[in-house]
């Protein structure tokens, strides 16, 4: 099998119980009944883990081993067979994952990498290997991806939901359609980049509105799983901007609303991630896509720039750019990107969002709406 992401070649060696040598010691291998082998798209993204390698662990388990039927999931063991260089995975870097895979199944994941593995023969009895003719891995970015695959069914995508928020202790809460609404606005910190300097004087602004109980900032960075997936199932209303957690409208309780504000340039797509898990998971929310072609409400992080060598070869109309519009130069400046630049919402644009989203909600309506300015 070649992986359809990169040029990877999985080979698997069919053998029959007989072909064993009988003078393996049981430590030599493992017996594994059954197994997904997949590939996780950029493992230190929870986006890509949660709503991608994760999921598709569990589509393919109830498509193949009958698994939202029936089973616990103790017999299942993913394997990835993205074979990453970058020693930091999921236990070090990505904790969530861990968690949100345990949902799934109490057995550890395997990597091809993996140490454990050294010098060990792992048997599978049963295993499904790809990802099937119904997936929505790396939909976001490939036009010939959904050539060839369609989405996912929609009881299996609810079950997904249901054993998430199972597993989590939780219990998804649909608003009442009169209100008063929950907003939550979900902030980045500043090094990271697309970090919303305005947060607080916008939560004000959306408390001052006419319907709305509260309006509150949060930060996600230090949260576990559960954590996250609360603050989502308990939002009526949730505003963030292109990043990994907007996974997490996964968590969304039915007939809520989810808005998310960018910068980014029109041919990025800005909102195809959030509205493809949207669509291929059939969430019963209402989406609100906002995006702004102004870029005098972009602040880059000054502090990452100006002692660089680079930046002093710069030009001043190069320098005026950057520092004024967050473009950056033609020439080499290290880590000169727009996922780095900070932002300032603009209230004129983000309150007609706010209005249509509790139009929705009280309407018992959801869908997509794209309300990108042409400014």
């Amino acid at each position: 099998m070649v992986n359809w992401h990169e040029n990877v070649t999985l080979e698997i060696l069919p053998v029959h119980v007989s072909q064993i040598p009988h003078a393996w010691d049981p430590t030599q291998y493992e017996v594994v009944r059954k197994a997904t082998i997949t590939y996780r798209p950029y493992h230190r993204n929870y986006y890509h883990s949660l709503a991608e390698a994760i999921f598709a662990v569990h589509l393919l388990a109830c498509t193949y081993f009958q698994y939202c039927q029936h089973g616990d999931g103790s017999d299942l063991t993913a394997v990835f067979i993205d074979t990453v260089d970058d020693p930091v995975d999921w236990d070090t870097a990505l904790q969530s994952a861990i968690e949100a895979l345990h949902c799934l199944t109490p057995r550890p994941a395997y990597t091809i990498k993996d140490p454990k593995l050294h010098d060990r023969v792992i048997l599978l009895e049963s295993a499904i290997a790809g990802i099937g003719n119904t997936s929505r891995v790396y939909s976001g970015t490939s036009k010939r991806f959904r050539e060839l695959y369609s989405s996912p069914d929609i009881q299996i995508s609810n079950q997904f939901r249901q054993r998430m928020a199972d597993c989590l202790g939780l219990t998804f809460q649909t608003p009442k359609p009169q209100g008063p609404y929950q907003v939550t606005i979900v902030n980045r910190r500043y090094a990271s980049g697309r970090h919303m300097i305005n947060s607080v004087t916008i939560a004000k602004n959306i408390k001052r509105m006419e319907n709305v109980a509260a309006a509150r900032v949060i930060y996600l960075e230090d949260m576990s799983l559960k954590q996250q997936a609360q603050v989502y199932m308990h939002s009526h209303i949730v505003i963030f901007t292109h990043g990994a957690a907007c996974g997490n409208v996964i968590f969304m309780s039915p007939g809520t609303a989810a808005i998310e504000y960018s910068w980014l340039p029109r041919d990025a797509t800005p909102h195809n991630w959030t509205t493809e898990i949207i669509s291929d998971l059939s969430l019963p929310i209402t989406f609100v896509g906002l995006c702004t072609i102004d870029r005098r409400n972009i602040y880059p992080q000054k502090e990452r720039y100006i002692y660089q060598s680079d930046y002093g070869a710069l030009t001043s109309e190069e320098k005026l750019a950057l520092l004024e519009k967050g473009v950056c130069p033609r020439a080499p400046l290290h880590g000169c990107t727009d996922m780095v630049m900070n932002y300032a919402v603009d209230w004129s644009l983000l309150q007609p969002a706010v209005r249509l989203a509790m139009a929705e909600i009280h309407h018992q309506q959801y869908g997509i709406h794209i309300l990108d300015a042409d400014w």
